[in-house]
């Protein structure tokens, strides 16, 4: 497995022995921007790294027989979150916190789901 195929390509699937390491190295890179980089650039390395995040975890579910469009939902919540902290928009300090919590536990469903089925 290659990275093209594990986090460009869309089209295939992931068995869990190769969702696992990649799913680390994604996670990886997201806490190194999110707590080493400052600023706005860690902010949008963020954001492009929704791109393989979402690429590995649908063809994940491919693999487990699922179709991957329910990824849209919580790939759509991760946005919004990252554009309430860029300061594009705000629905309001209770929306804002509700968005920024669904978008975590939703996304976090995904991937322990992708860890956990064989």
């Amino acid at each position: 497995m290659n990275f093209d195929a594990l986090f460009v390509n869309p089209n295939g699937c992931t068995s869990r022995q190769q969702f696992l390491p990649a799913l680390v190295t994604v996670l990886a890179a997201l806490a190194f921007f999110a707590y080493i980089v400052p600023g706005r650039t860690s902010q949008f390395c963020i954001l492009m790294l929704l791109y393989p995040a979402g690429v590995l975890l649908a063809r994940r579910l491919r693999d487990l027989q699922q179709s991957a469009w329910p990824l849209l939902a919580p790939l759509a919540l991760l946005i919004a979150m990252l554009a309430i902290r860029l300061h594009y928009f705000s629905f309001g300090d209770v929306l804002d916190g509700a968005v920024k919590w669904s978008a975590l536990v939703i996304s976090a469903v995904f991937v322990v789901w992708g860890c956990v089925k064989k």
